[in-house]
């Protein structure tokens, strides 16, 4: 009954979780199209090889770790060559909103380059504040 008052009804909040939304909310947050389609390639992989359902599951799990498909050291770096204005426009951001500097928050990425550990530290801060933002 109080659901149903409320407007809840048995919606799964969930189903917010679409590669659409994600583009979306990459884009609300300053990503570029060429960095926002880096991200969605790999996401899309994931989604058609795992299902719509646990998709969902695992993004909404994120909860700041960084995507398996990103700990790809190599892979991090080429991201970074590529869109290293982006990636330092958002380190920037991301110590402003923390008042932490970006070696502090990215404590845990020790023992790889310094420009995969920024790429990593963006990526896995962003797509879970995008799965945060999604279940609302």
């Amino acid at each position: 009954m109080i659901k149903k008052i409320f407007g809840f009804n048995d919606r799964n909040p969930l189903e917010n979780i679409t590669l659409n939304n994600i583009q979306d909310k990459l884009y609300e947050i300053g990503f570029n199209k060429e960095f926002a389609e880096e991200i969605m390639i790999i996401l899309e992989k994931r989604i058609n090889k795992y299902g719509k359902k646990e998709f969902q599951e695992w993004f909404n799990g994120l909860n700041y770790s960084v995507p398996e498909e990103f700990k790809d050291e190599l892979l991090a770096i080429r991201i970074y060559e590529e869109h290293s204005f982006l990636i330092e426009e958002q380190v920037k951001e991301l110590e402003k909103e923390t008042k932490l500097s970006w070696e502090i928050q990215a404590e845990d990425l020790k023992n790889i380059n310094e420009r995969a550990r920024k790429v990593q530290l963006v990526i896995r801060d962003r797509l879970s504040g995008i799965a945060l933002d999604l279940l609302i």
